[in-house]
């Protein structure tokens, strides 16, 4: 039993929570959203959802709450300054072997896309090889738990320092992680020290200018990636 075996046997089915089995044969009560094809795939079970346009929705502990009440955006992030912080959901125990999902996000101040300001030296064989060290401004969605693998990236730039790699006057020349390969998405606004960009979300599909290349992926907002083996 899946959220894609109840989209094939139930097509006219609406989303919502079903029961279905996990890898232990438990039945677990989950979303399933029964309506939304990508790369021709339906039926997927809903694993993280933070809907921050809705005034009840709060914040996972790990973040803070950023409400800009003077542009109506409410947003979770990281507390402000240097550093990591995570979020851990569960699958339930549920079997899967696709990973689909989208990020909203906003530009604050001069953020680096996967430029390497923290590393030691400035220097090009200054790369990063580890998926614990900090290998991007941004958000990066990870699998299992402690030996996390790279599923998908999203990168925040700065447009003036042209370091988003898809970008025509970009800059570029370090080498993304070989643990994060082609699965990202990197968009840049301009940027100063205290500059904010709430009115222009990220990595919603909508570039122009020197950035249009970084929304050639047909999926945005979406990522989907088929993994090599089921967990």
């Amino acid at each position: 039993d899946s959220c894609h075996a109840i989209a094939q046997a139930l097509p006219n089915n609406p989303s919502g929570y079903y029961w279905i089995l996990n890898s232990t044969n438990a039945a677990v009560n989950v979303y399933c959203d029964l309506v939304r094809y990508l790369n021709g795939s339906r039926g997927w079970m809903r694993v993280a959802y933070v809907n921050m346009s809705d005034s009840n929705q709060t914040c996972p502990s790990a973040w803070t709450l950023y409400d800009i009440s003077a542009t109506g955006v409410r947003l979770c992030g990281r507390p402000r300054g240097p550093g990591c912080f995570s979020v851990n959901y569960t699958t339930y125990g549920v079997p899967y072997s696709k990973v689909c999902g989208w990020v909203k996000g906003y530009n604050y101040n001069t953020n680096d896309g996967f430029n390497r300001r923290n590393c030691s030296s400035l220097v090009t064989t200054c790369v990063y090889t580890a998926i614990d060290q900090p290998y991007l401004d941004g958000v990066s969605i990870t699998r299992n738990s402690p030996l996390r693998q790279h599923v998908w990236s999203y990168a925040d730039a700065n447009v003036n320092n042209g370091n988003c790699p898809c970008a025509t006057n970009s800059v570029f020349e370090y080498t993304i992680p070989s643990f994060v390969g082609s699965d990202w998405y990197c968009q840049a606004q301009g940027g100063g020290s205290t500059s904010n960009y709430y009115n222009y979300p990220l990595w919603g599909g909508a570039c122009s200018g020197s950035q249009a290349p970084c929304c050639a992926n047909p999926n945005l907002p979406w990522f989907y990636k088929t993994l090599p083996t089921q967990v």
